[in-house]
């Protein structure tokens, strides 16, 4: 399984909650006529990142079959139906950046409230030997690998319930994010 995660923010002049509930239309528009590949999607308000100028925004996650499903996604979130959510969040964004990230562990659906451990670990060292650990300490930890990134986010997240504390990796870098997700 693959996610394909989409961090963004409005411009400042957006309304809030207007942005939020074209996020929520837009992914309802996208469930109710999902691409071959879909398999849900959920969206995030979060923390400031990096990536977003370290201001806050949101993270929306299209978990997907495999990458075969990109090309699809891609095609469906812009035409037909989903064509005028789509555009009425992308009118209202000021920045976004995209990556893909494969599973790499874990089976616990996100929960309302929860923390992304955005992780980077020091090169050379086998990172399922370093993360294997703290599956065990935090069996509702999900776990995350990036495939490809357009921009700057961290090669792993770790996503769990809450304000649920995890052991990072010794060497690793961690900027831990707080998230509540959108009703939908």
């Amino acid at each position: 399984m693959l996610a394909y995660i989409f961090w963004h923010r409005p411009f400042a002049h957006a309304d809030r909650k207007a942005y939020e509930n074209a996020i929520v239309r837009f992914q309802g528009d996208l469930a109710a006529q999902p691409p071959p590949g879909f398999i849900a999607a959920v969206s995030f308000r979060i923390e400031p990142v990096p990536w977003l100028d370290d201001q806050p925004g949101y993270e929306d996650w299209c978990l997907l079959e495999g990458s075969w499903a990109m090309d699809p996604l891609n095609s469906y979130a812009v035409t037909g139906s989903r064509q005028p959510s789509h555009g009425a969040v992308a009118a209202l964004m000021e920045n976004g950046h995209g990556g893909i990230y494969a599973h790499a562990g874990g089976e616990t659906p996100p929960p309302q409230q929860s923390t992304a451990y955005w992780l980077t670990r020091p090169r050379g060292i086998d990172w399922r030997a370093a993360l294997d650990p703290l599956r065990a300490k935090c069996p509702q930890a999900n776990i995350w690998r990036r495939q490809m990134v357009l921009g700057r986010p961290a090669e792993f997240a770790v996503t769990v319930p809450g304000d649920t504390a995890i052991e990072v990796p010794s060497g690793w870098t961690a900027h831990s994010v707080k998230r509540t997700r959108l009703p939908g």
